[in-house]
């Protein structure tokens, strides 16, 4: 199984994955966008947003998107920002998040887009993510209280630190130099 970019053939298949993948976010009070998107909001996103899914026997198995700096949903910094992570809950807890986020990072982050670092962020208060992301090689970058009902904490994947340090984004090299870890 390998993934590939979704079309608007996939939007009512993705809008129905990010119900039920978000639903246990909200179980926790964090609400998330993408937890309560509509179809046609989905398929604006799709037009300035490259999402990726994995699908197995004709079922969208899992997705992320990888919002840019000049899409219509930003990434926070000049840097790919990956958002929007979902797994069927029929296929929870089999890896398939994490090896679609992997094969993003090899061959579209790295390979394509000659990116030095890639960010996501996630809710502070989720009991489990941020545990899951640093075991991806992700490093804590920085928080941001954007919504009432939870904080944002950014997280880092560092490929290129000498190119990381030349990306031209001040509220990204202010929270590079408030780290008190190698990025």
């Amino acid at each position: 199984m390998t993934y590939q970019q979704a079309t608007y053939e996939f939007s009512e298949a993705l809008v129905n994955l990010y119900h039920q993948a978000y639903a246990a976010n909200e179980r926790l009070g964090i609400h998330f966008k993408a937890g309560i998107m509509t179809q046609s909001e989905l398929e604006k996103v799709l037009q300035t947003t490259p999402t990726f899914v994995k699908v197995l026997d004709k079922q969208l198995v899992s997705s992320v998107s990888v919002r840019l700096p000049w899409s219509d949903n930003p990434s926070p910094f000049f840097l790919p920002h990956l958002g929007w992570v979902a797994t069927n809950p029929h296929f929870q807890g089999q890896g398939h998040a994490k090896s679609l986020i992997s094969e993003i990072i090899d061959n579209y982050i790295l390979k394509e887009l000659k990116a030095p670092a890639v960010t996501l962020g996630t809710a502070l208060e989720h009991p489990w993510l941020i545990d899951a992301y640093e075991k991806m090689g992700f490093r804590y970058l920085g928080e941001k209280s954007l919504f009432s009902d939870h904080k944002t904490v950014y997280l880092i994947k560092t490929f290129n630190q000498e190119a990381l340090l030349d990306v031209k984004d001040e509220a990204l090299q202010t929270l590079l130099k408030g780290v008190s870890h190698e990025f």
